[in-house]
């Protein structure tokens, strides 16, 4: 199996945060064309781009979701919904509305079995936290998950939870953490929705304009 993206990136980590740039693989929800995850390779690119597997783990990973690519279909399934329950919590989140029970639910059932694989590493003088891989099915292939909901679990339980933003932009669905000066950032890019909403504005602006004027 081919790692997509391989050297090139291919996802755009602008979220500020793992677990927001994870659910920013499906960019515009009412369009599945901008989804992202497509195949098990896929998740694996952005884990290696994400720089949450190391170079060695993502090959032997896709060498396993190679030979055996029922388990790799099942672990892009749970991951894509498990990217949903993410993208839903947050986004609620952002709206400073209480997330729905079932998806902190789903979120908390799943996040025993992540943490249950970290482990701290002596590293020299210090110490780091690693992940400990597994061989059996299907947790082996389940891996790129683990420091995603790491990084979701830390993210709720931080004060920077109340600078996670939804962009604004009407066909966008984009989360990030909100790091302007004067937290004041609305889209999740100016060159790409901020620029439609400011030429939006300018066109209904003329609009209004010409029509008041006849």
């Amino acid at each position: 199996m081919v790692l997509q993206g391989q050297g090139v990136p291919t996802f755009e980590l602008s979220g500020g945060a793992p677990c927001l740039d994870f659910a920013n693989t499906w960019g515009d929800r009412e369009r599945q064309e901008t989804d992202k995850l497509g195949a098990y390779s896929d998740l694996l690119a952005f884990a290696a781009q994400a720089e949450l597997l190391a170079p060695g783990d993502a090959a032997g990973l896709a060498a396993r979701a190679e030979a055996e690519p029922w388990l790799a279909a099942a672990a892009l399934g749970r991951a894509r919904d498990l990217r949903e329950v993410l993208y839903r919590l947050f986004s609620a989140v952002a709206a400073r509305r209480d997330p729905a029970a079932a998806d902190l639910e789903r979120f908390n059932a799943a996040l025993p079995e992540a943490l249950s694989h970290l482990r701290l590493d002596r590293r020299g003088a210090d110490y780091a936290w690693t992940w400990v891989p597994v061989e059996s099915p299907p947790a082996a292939l389940a891996v790129p998950l683990w420091p995603i909901l790491r990084s979701a679990a830390d993210l709720l339980t931080s004060a920077e939870r109340q600078h996670i933003r939804e962009c604004g932009g009407s066909a966008c669905t984009w989360l990030f953490l909100d790091r302007s000066r004067n937290r004041s950032r609305r889209w999740c890019s100016m060159e790409s929705c901020g620029n439609r909403a400011k030429a939006q504005r300018h066109y209904h602006r003329r609009r209004e304009g010409g029509r008041a004027s006849r």
